[in-house]
C-alpha cells in the first residue's frame, strides 16, 4: 500500500502565543490518518503574508501532494491566507464570482450589508476555486501547484470541520 503524505499549515498569532490551542491541526491530522494519509509535517505561522507564503512555498517544494491550511480567510485585517497563497503561487488575486455569490448570499440571509472587508473574502488567487462554507461566511480555497493540491479552510473549528469533507 502506498502512503500519500500531507502537510498541515495553521495560521494565526493566537496559536503562536499560546492564547489558542491548535485543535484544528490535531483534528485534521486524525482525519487524514484515518483515511490512510500520512501527515509528514505540521507548521504554524504568524498572520503575515511572507510567513504564510513561505510555509506554502516550502510545502510545494517538497512535492507534498496534499497541503491543508487552516485559518486566515475571514474579513479582518489579519486574515491574510489568500494573499499568502497567491504570493506562494506567484499569481494575482481577483474577485471570484462564485466565491462572491457565496459571501453575498450569506450576508443577505443575515440582513447585513456587503462591505469591502466582506468582499475581500471572495478575492482568490487566479484559477483557484472556492470551497463552500455551509456554516460561516468565508469560502475555502482549492488551488493546485505542480503535484500539490492545496486546500485552505477557515480557522473557526466548526466551519473547518464542516468543510473538510
Amino acid at each position: 500500500m502506498v502512503s500519500i503524505p500531507a502537510e498541515i499549515i495553521s495560521t494565526g498569532r493566537e496559536l503562536l502565543i499560546g492564547k489558542t490551542i491548535n485543535t484544528n491541526a490535531s483534528w485534521v491530522a486524525s482525519q487524514l490518518i484515518s483515511k490512510g494519509i500520512i501527515v509528514s509535517r505540521i507548521t504554524c505561522v504568524d498572520d503575515d503574508v511572507d510567513a504564510i507564503s513561505g510555509a506554502i512555498s516550502e510545502a510545494i517544494s517538497r512535492d507534498s501532494p496534499i497541503i491543508i491550511i487552516t485559518g486566515g480567510l475571514g474579513p479582518t485585517y489579519d486574515d491574510l491566507t489568500s494573499e499568502g497563497l497567491a504570493s506562494a503561487l506567484r499569481l494575482p488575486r481577483e474577485v471570484n464570482p462564485q466565491a462572491l455569490g457565496q459571501v453575498r448570499s450569506k450576508y443577505i440571509s443575515m440582513g447585513l450589508p456587503i462591505t469591502p472587508a466582506r468582499i475581500k473574502m471572495a478575492n482568490l488567487p487566479v484559477g483557484a476555486q472556492p470551497i463552500t462554507n455551509p456554516l460561516g461566511t468565508a469560502p475555502g480555497i482549492h488551488a493546485v501547484s505542480g503535484r500539490s493540491a492545496i486546500f485552505a479552510l477557515p480557522g473557526v473549528p466548526a466551519e473547518m470541520r464542516a468543510m473538510f469533507s
